[in-house]
């Protein structure tokens, strides 16, 4: 709730460039009416009420992808958005409904004394689709590079900062789903896994500086979806935290990408180089959000994979060879990122830049401070 509150003040503030006083006003509205929202999903006790607000996000995020984003392809953007959330959904709007009928108790709470009985994995695997694909799970992603892309500053900070986190949200909320697919939780693990390798090569080949940033979200997410799998204390844990770091990393990314694109009217690497030389603070923001995306310290995400290291060690010892693998590659195709725009000859055709405004480097700030202000005193997150 706190992180909502939070980023939704900040995507205010980062929308201060959208003109004309009418056009903002309506902006705000949706800001607003998305945050109620979200703070529903994350107080609500009743699992159709949950399902309710879960869905009902959809609707502000989408208006805000068509009506300002910057490209033609937003329409298509936001309808692989709505398509791949719907379809998913309904199997869990289906268990919920079986659920009232047969056990007559739908509270968040008694929920996972009440799932024991549907002992259909196929059954469970159905509904934890919904989540999957909200988080996004590697080969349901498809439409989280296409929504971060076509969406306006203010509509990326909000996907990277809660939305994808309502899938982690629920699946700690429905852990007895969990428990449930003792055969099948090993092989999302598994996929989690080689996901996080898959989508770093994809990553290494890719020219788009926004869709390059959406990528890395899909192979960060991975390790949450490896953390409540494994379903013991170490796994969620480390799962909440890194949701919560990734929140603010991969949004101060998203602003700084938008601030490079407003400058240079370009989000293609090959355009956008030895920004350093014009842009001295912006790239010291700029390694300073991407080192914290890598997880390295002093930032809350390094403490949360060494819970994650912990918990999947428990599972299977082959993991310490596969593990380093896919985290080796996400910090290769990161520090690609960092020198291909900050370094090299700059283009004499996109040589327009100005500096950062107070307002900008206030922005960055807020997103920098809880990522490695919560790393001095780590008792707060992990209790």
């Amino acid at each position: 709730m706190v992180i909502s509150v939070w980023v939704s003040l900040l995507r205010v503030m980062a929308s201060h460039r959208v003109t004309g006083v009418y056009i903002r006003k309506w902006l705000e509205i949706l800001i607003f009416v998305l945050l109620v929202i979200l703070l529903g999903s994350f107080t609500s006790f009743n699992v159709l009420g949950f399902y309710f607000y879960f869905e009902s996000s959809l609707i502000p995020i989408f208006m805000i992808i068509l009506g300002f984003g910057y490209q033609p392809e937003r329409l298509q953007a936001g309808l692989y958005f709505i398509f791949y959330t719907l379809g998913a959904s309904l199997p869990l709007l289906f268990m919920i409904i079986s659920l009232y009928y047969w056990v007559g108790e739908i509270r968040i709470f008694n929920l996972s004394n009440s799932i024991t009985g549907f002992n259909s994995n196929l059954m469970c695997l159905l509904v934890l689709g919904a989540f999957l694909v909200k988080i996004p799970m590697v080969f349901t992603h498809l439409w989280l590079p296409k929504a971060h892309v076509e969406a306006p500053v203010s509509g990326s900070i909000i996907l990277a900062g809660v939305l994808l986190k309502l899938g982690g949200y629920g699946l700690c909320r429905l852990g007895g789903l969990i428990l449930v697919l003792r055969e099948v939780k090993s092989y999302i693990i598994g996929l989690s896994l080689m996901g996080i390798a898959y989508v770093s090569l994809i990553c290494c080949q890719i020219n788009d500086l926004k869709a390059l940033i959406a990528y890395s979200s899909v192979a960060h997410i991975g390790l949450v979806i490896r953390g409540i799998f494994r379903g013991f204390k170490w796994g969620v844990l480390g799962a909440l935290v890194i949701m919560v770091g990734h929140g603010v990393s991969s949004s101060g990314l998203f602003f700084i990408a938008n601030a490079y694109y407003e400058r240079r009217s370009s989000r293609s690497l090959f355009l956008n180089k030895g920004l350093i030389r014009i842009l001295p603070i912006g790239s010291l923001i700029f390694f300073i959000l991407t080192r914290g995306n890598i997880s390295v310290p002093p930032t809350i995400n390094f403490w949360s994979e060494i819970y994650l290291i912990g918990s999947l060690l428990g599972f299977d010892t082959i993991i310490i060879l596969i593990f380093p693998v896919g985290s080796f590659l996400g910090v290769v195709f990161r520090i690609l990122m960092y020198s291909y725009t900050q370094h090299g000859r700059i283009l004499f055709l996109t040589n327009r830049a100005v500096t950062f405004i107070g307002r900008e480097i206030l922005l960055i700030v807020l997103h920098i401070l809880p990522l490695y202000m919560f790393f001095l005193n780590i008792s707060v997150v992990f209790g």
